[in-house]
């Protein structure tokens, strides 16, 4: 007695696998905003992504594709907490010599401010 059967262990591990997809998906999709679109006195800059800092001047990461490359930015703004992204850009080619992976996206998380402060 005391063993798990595989097939057991195997749906315990299905239902865990889905239940952290669930939570995933249970984000609010974060907006994409060009400059264009919004007003800069609506919103205030959570993080530069995948700018900022030190590491941004030596390396640069990169995705297979455009559409991964993009998920992984908005992912990343979303567990910040921000509202949207503001100029999200995109580039077709990293580093070849270092890092060839291929399209690297980045942006500025934001966070909307309330109707009530918006200057107009």
């Amino acid at each position: 007695m005391g063993l798990l059967r595989p097939s057991a262990l195997f749906a315990f591990l299905i239902l865990v696998a889905a239940g952290a997809l669930a939570q995933n998906d249970a984000r609010p999709p974060v907006a994409i905003y060009d400059s264009t679109q919004i007003a800069l006195s609506r919103y205030t800059v959570i993080k530069r992504l995948w700018v900022e800092g030190w590491k941004s001047s030596l390396w640069v990461g990169g995705d297979r594709d455009e559409a991964t490359a993009r998920r992984a930015l908005l992912d990343q703004a979303a567990r910040l907490g921000a509202d949207g992204v503001i100029n999200l850009y995109c580039l077709s080619q990293t580093d070849a010599v270092f890092s060839p992976k291929g399209y690297y996206c980045y942006g500025a998380a934001i966070k909307l401010k309330p109707d009530s402060t918006v200057l107009k």
